[in-house]
This record gives C-alpha cells, structure tokens and sequence, in this order.
C-alpha cells in the first residue's frame, strides 16, 4: 500500500468516526432536550397541583398542617406584593381593586385557580 492509499483510509476512518460521534451527540442533545420537556411539564404539574392546594387552603378544606403552614406563607406573600404594587403606584393596599372570576368570587393577588368553583384564572 503506498502514501496516498494510506492516507485514503486514515480519512475515510476519521470521517466515519466524526460522523458517528456527531449522530451520537444530535441524540444525546434530543434526549437532553426531551427530558428538559417533561421536566418542565413535571413543573407545571407541581404548580398547579399547589394552587389547587393553596385553594383548598382558602375554602379551609385542606386537612394537612404541613401544607397549611406553607399555605400561609403564600398568603402572607400575596399580602405583602399586593402591599409593594400598591406602594409603586401610591396607592394604599385597601385602594387595589381586587380581581374577581368569572363566577363572581374575589381572587388574592397571585392566584391560579378560583377557591370557589375552582376555574383557571390566568
């Protein structure tokens, strides 16, 4: 085999060996990319299962002292935005208009779901 036949081979070697690791790559990013996905998804499960909580919270139905105790402090926390919104536009807190659902039922600050009939809200 001379120089150049050589050559050949170490290049054809070297082309199958890139191009393999490139596929390789592509499939490991799009199963980085489809677990990312569901993670993500698996977040938003998580939140919505909290507001769904949260709601129960509200309506004093939820049972757990666990999830009350993190419950309140989401109140607190609503109390205390809905305080800095209404500090940013010079307004007291008992001046925010507080939104309502479609059902009629007033909706805290920061809330997901309706404690009255349960409804999506944003």
């Amino acid at each position: 085999m001379d120089f150049f036949d050589k050559m050949k081979d170490g290049l054809s070697k070297g082309i199958d060996t890139i191009s393999t690791k490139g596929k390789e790559l592509m499939d490991e990013t799009q199963v980085q990319f489809q677990v990312s996905s569901l993670r993500d998804r698996r977040s938003k499960a998580l939140e919505d299962l909290g507001a769904l909580a949260y709601a129960l919270f509200q309506r004093g139905a939820l049972a757990d002292d666990g999830a009350k105790v993190v419950c309140g402090t989401i109140a607190d926390l609503d109390q205390q935005i809905a305080a800095k919104l209404a500090e940013l536009k010079h307004e007291t807190p008992a001046a925010a208009a507080p939104a309502t659902c479609a059902c009629g039922a007033e909706l805290p600050p920061g809330v997901k779901f309706c404690a009255a009939c349960g409804k999506k809200t944003g």
